[in-house]
């Protein structure tokens, strides 16, 4: 997914009573054009562009200033619960020994800024992908920053050392604690945030650690499946489905895999999105299969 176009026409400007070449003060104030913030103005039919807000934030601060927290994930697309989903308010930080702004359209940030943390990308300066993860900490729960973390490792190729580095070079700050636990149970074969969700409420319920996305092969070898979390010693696999609205072929066929991998002994439980509603019996349906599956294996 790339992110939204900005269009060179309507890039954010700075408005002055002298006006710009081709267009006067009184013309930058009508309504074909979007006050961003004081003194910043944005074409209208951009106004909802989540890059170009961006750029219009950035536009009157210090060139110290990055985007930061929710802004830089939104700008590489990590996963954020619907809650922190809209792109305003816009996040920012600035070091500590730069004036903090306060303006209406941004939520600021005072923090100190190692320039290995801050990159440029489509034209806008933010906080790396590892950075942003230590910072996400303090507004995520344990099961969101795990499934942003998992998307850091998997997609940006950034290490759980390179996390905690990050994290401890930061010192004190809100989200320390809960950024250095989430690092531990990390892990970027992950394929979807839900996947993520599952694991961390197996985990959390103190089920054996699973493996991600897991190849099963039958007793000759053969290749059967990847399934998303895999107890091999019990032979049972969580899936999470949340292809709901999936085309019947597709259902088909997931329907035929799992059926092949029951016809080899392995005990399948399908979780789907609104089972998630209900924590305590999708545990007690993994519990469930996993005393089976031992029993089983105890039994040859």
């Amino acid at each position: 997914m790339e992110l939204p176009t900005v269009v060179p026409s309507a890039d954010p400007f700075r408005a002055t009573k002298a006006g710009l070449p081709g267009l006067t003060f009184e013309q930058m104030r009508s309504r074909t054009f979007t006050a961003t913030s004081r003194g910043v103005r944005l074409h209208a039919s951009v106004a909802d562009n989540p890059s170009s807000r961006w750029a219009a934030a950035l536009l009157m601060l210090p060139v110290q200033t990055v985007l930061s927290h929710v802004s830089a994930a939104q700008v590489v697309h990590l996963p954020l619960p619907r809650r922190l989903a809209h792109p305003s308010p816009i996040h920012i930080t600035t070091p500590r020994d730069v004036p903090r702004p306060r303006r209406r359209d941004i939520t600021s940030h005072h923090s100190d800024l190692r320039p290995v943390e801050c990159c440029a990308l489509w034209g806008l300066r933010i906080t790396v992908p590892a950075r942003t993860f230590v910072d996400m900490a303090a507004l995520l729960s344990h099961a969101d920053l795990v499934a942003l973390g998992d998307v850091v490792l998997r997609d940006h190729h950034v290490t759980q050392d390179e996390l905690r580095d990050v994290a401890l070079r930061r010192g004190r700050y809100p989200g320390r604690g809960r950024a250095l636990k989430a690092i531990d149970w990390l892990d970027p074969g992950a394929e979807s945030p839900r996947e993520s969700h599952l694991r961390v409420l197996l985990r959390t319920a103190r089920l054996p650690t699973p493996e991600v996305n897991g190849v099963i092969v039958s007793a000759r070898g053969q290749f059967l499946a990847r399934g998303d979390l895999v107890f091999r010693r019990e032979r049972v696999i969580v899936e999470y489905d949340g292809e709901v609205h999936a085309p019947m072929a597709q259902r088909a066929k997931d329907a035929a895999r799992r059926s092949r991998l029951r016809e080899h002994g392995w005990i399948v439980v399908e979780v789907v999105g609104s089972d998630m509603h209900h924590p305590e019996l999708v545990i007690a349906r993994v519990k469930s299969a996993l005393r089976d599956g031992s029993a089983r294996v105890t039994s040859h």
